[in-house]
């Protein structure tokens, strides 16, 4: 019995998460990218807090501009308006795993 309710438990855990399976493993790739080019200066998890004052938590963004206008941002013009920025340009996957990362960590 106890089997079956954990069971069910587990199941209805992964049914209301916001980011579904099949996008956990873009959200996995989008949190790497976010570690290595982002963390600098953003907070990047739910509960951290960003280095920089002036760059929003990834968990806000979203608040902030509609994530699909971040998508296409990504691919180039946020960084030219962004002197700070690192040196990374994200190609089409790449951006499409940071905002499904997002996704994954909203209020």
């Amino acid at each position: 019995m106890k089997a079956k309710q954990l069971a069910l438990g587990i199941a209805l855990a992964l049914a209301s998460s916001p980011v579904g399976a099949g996008d956990s493993e873009s959200a996995f790739r989008g949190r790497r990218i976010a570690e290595a080019n982002c963390a600098d200066c953003h907070a990047i998890a739910q509960f951290d807090v960003s280095a920089n004052p002036k760059a929003p938590a990834f968990r806000d963004i979203g608040k902030l501009r509609p994530l699909e206008a971040l998508r296409r941002d990504l691919r180039g013009a946020l960084f030219l308006r962004h002197a700070v920025m690192p040196d990374f340009e994200p190609d089409a996957t790449q951006a499409d795993d940071l905002v499904t990362y997002m996704k994954s960590i909203q209020d």
